[in-house]
């Protein structure tokens, strides 16, 4: 059965078929109510199916076609909070995460945070501009793995992905943690109840996303936007009560004391690198131009302008504030942003909680920023052949639900192991972005002198500046935060790397082990009886799989289901070349599903002529080794799982052993 692709607009029609040639037919399976009416077949015929199907059907919405992905597009007020609620979230703790490093030389070193800051700003810029010039030279998605992979090659391409789906995963457990730290200042009595609330808002979100991307942009935008009017406002109010003489004063809070050590050069490449987590995110909006409606790419340039205005508007308020306010961490655990809207707005007075609860929602849903990112990265890869291929198929909701649910788990993991504590998980943060940034833009500086393009000289100068600015940052990160942490970044990362290439060796190992010349043409002997092979593929485990069947038949169909019309048609020629004995079917399905409409063209076989018994035969890979059983064999045990137990339907196995 075929990988899922684009429908091209066709619309579904139920159970119709059209015959073009003798041993063609096609079969068009729609599995919902959505454009035209649903088989009563398919009703679920128990009070428990259907309300399975119902609970399924309001946990995450009606089924969409592929010729609805164009609706689900965003525009760019969506897209902001979607893709940049991460990056705009962390103005809640990139100051502070800075002033905790900066503590343990004293009180007088936070008068180094607004530098500090003012150099983070102008970096974000020169990433910000970089990352312009890959939104325009990439216009369907210019992530980082795609642009090294073009550039610098394979491995500078799994080096970049694996770097992004470590930093994704930690996105959200530090983002969703530090919510609930900030949401614990306003309401203490939750203290103590942190891991339990950080895993609910993680199901939370991961159920939102698995609805699809324009349900969760309207869920996440009226959160972000509440935040950005929130947020202003205090900075614009603590500015104008500074000007006119009444400068805020935070309340008074025990101070956190860290080891005491003298100011170094190390102290302040720590405090940096820290601060620097307030970037972290700058990269999704290159990742997911495809999301944005027309014209993508530069709907994605204004908004990553937009978010990097923003971000730079909040980020150098919030350290002006602090030291205006003299706010600190505190060792009660009240949050220097907690303290700093108090000072601004007198006291917890309405508007403080306003903007607790605002920055409380922002950080739980800056992990959307991951969730959008993570699984359309991995379905990449998945794509590439360098993750398991169940990463690449989207789900009822045109989302790659798959990739979801493991960043969901993965991040849960490591919320448990680390007890929800954003200052332990703050030393891991960001190098793996960073790291991305510096691939990203290299290969972009070797785009731009291989194309040569109208005024590829001032692309190239932008992106070598940003390339070379953030490989020093890399190693910043990597000298100040070995020892608290970096070290097992710089570890899983080449872990990753090497698990994917593994995969890669694996699928390919498959693909020559089984492969065909075209040349070939396959006759076997006529039988008897009725069988249907399923055929994901031309290769030698389908060849195998008919030889059976023309033992036991005279009659042998192909079973071939697809969501692109056109690659269904050259796999049926490829077939009618090399094994002219057999009829091919084709069945179309435009919900990306692959078992369901197999399972149901067997059904309506089988119903054609019931006095006969319809034999399925699965091609099934034998594994050798452990992880073949991830890897291969899911789709066929599912189809088995639906047709056994039919009556008149009887699914045999053909099992094959690759060459190699």
């Amino acid at each position: 059965m075929a990988e899922p692709g684009p429908l091209r607009g066709r619309k579904p029609a139920d159970r119709r078929v059209r015959v073009d040639r003798p041993q063609a037919r096609y079969f068009r399976y729609a599995g919902h109510d959505v454009l035209e009416a649903r088989l009563a077949a398919d009703e679920p015929t128990t009070p428990m199916g259907r309300g399975l199907q119902r609970f399924r059907r309001t946990m995450f919405g009606r089924p969409l076609a592929s010729g609805e992905e164009l609706e689900q597009r965003l525009p760019k007020w969506k897209a902001l909070p979607i893709f940049s609620s991460d990056v705009m979230s962390s103005v809640a703790y990139a100051s502070e995460a800075a002033m905790f490093t900066l503590a343990a030389a004293g009180t007088a070193a936070f008068g180094l945070l607004m530098p500090i800051s003012v150099l983070i700003v102008l970096l974000l810029f020169i990433v910000t501009f970089s990352y312009r010039q890959t939104i325009r030279a990439y216009p369907n998605g210019g992530g980082s793995y795609i642009v090294a992979r073009a550039n610098l090659g394979v491995l500078a391409g799994l080096i970049a992905a694996a770097s992004l789906l470590v930093d994704y995963v930690l996105t959200v457990a530090v983002s969703v943690s530090s919510g609930i730290y900030n949401l614990a200042s306003a309401i203490p009595q939750i203290r103590g109840l942190e891991v339990e609330l950080i895993v609910i808002s993680i199901g939370l979100i991961t159920v939102v996303n698995l609805r699809g991307l324009r349900e969760s942009g309207n869920v996440f935008a009226a959160p972000t936007y509440l935040f950005l009017g929130s947020m202003l406002l205090m900075i614009g109010l603590g500015i104008v009560r500074t000007i006119m003489g009444d400068p805020p004063v935070a309340p008074a809070v025990p101070p956190y004391q860290p080891p005491i050590e003298s100011l170094s050069l190390l102290i302040l490449a720590r405090a940096f690198a820290d601060g620097c987590s307030a970037m972290t995110g700058t990269e999704a909006v290159a990742n997911g131009v495809p999301a944005f409606k027309p014209v993508e790419w530069k709907n994605a340039q204004r908004t990553m302008l937009t978010m990097s205005v923003l971000l730079a508007t909040m980020f150098l308020g919030m350290s002006y504030l602090i030291g205006v306010t003299g706010a600190q961490p505190a060792a009660n655990g009240d949050s220097v942003l907690s303290q700093v809207a108090a000072a601004v707005f007198a006291g917890r007075t309405p508007l403080y909680y306003v903007l607790i609860f605002a920055t409380m929602g922002i950080l739980v849903l800056a992990a959307n920023t991951s969730f959008a990112d993570f699984p359309r990265l991995s379905s990449i890869l998945a794509r590439d052949g360098f993750f398991p291929r169940q990463f690449a198929f989207r789900g009822d909701r045109l989302a790659f639900s798959v990739g979801i649910v493991f960043l969901a788990l993965a991040s849960i993991v490591l919320v448990v192991v680390f007890s929800g504590d954003v200052n332990r998980l703050i030393p891991l943060y960001a190098i793996g972005v960073f790291t991305s940034f510096t691939l990203s833009q290299s290969g972009m500086v070797r785009h731009w002198w291989v194309e040569r393009g109208d005024g590829w000289r001032r692309s190239l100068t932008v992106n070598a500046i940003g390339a070379v600015v953030t490989a020093v940052v890399v190693v910043i990160f990597a000298i100040a935060k070995f020892g608290l942490g970096a070290w097992l970044v710089l570890v899983i990362v080449p872990v990753l790397v090497a698990a994917m290439l593994f995969i890669r060796r694996e699928y390919r190992a498959e693909e020559l082990g089984l492969s065909v010349r075209p040349e070939l043409v396959f006759v076997g002997p006529n039988r008897r009886g009725r069988v249907l092979v399923a055929a994901s593929s031309m290769n030698r485990a389908l060849v195998q799989a008919v030889k059976v069947a023309e033992t036991m038949s005279d009659k042998v169909d192909l079973i071939h289901v697809t969501t692109d019309p056109d690659e269904g048609e050259t796999f049926r020629e490829r077939v009618e070349q090399q094994l002219p004995s057999v009829r091919v079917v084709i069945v179309e399905s435009p919900y990306r599903t692959l078992v369901k409409p197999f399972v149901r063209y067997v059904e309506s076989a089988a119903e054609e002529d019931p006095d006969r018994v319809t034999i399925v035969l699965l091609p099934e890979h034998m594994p050798r080794h452990w992880w073949d059983r991830v890897l291969y064999n899911q789709n066929a045990h599912r189809v088995r799982e639906a047709l056994v137990g039919h009556r008149e339907i009887v699914v045999l196995d053909v099992p094959y052993r690759r060459d190699t």
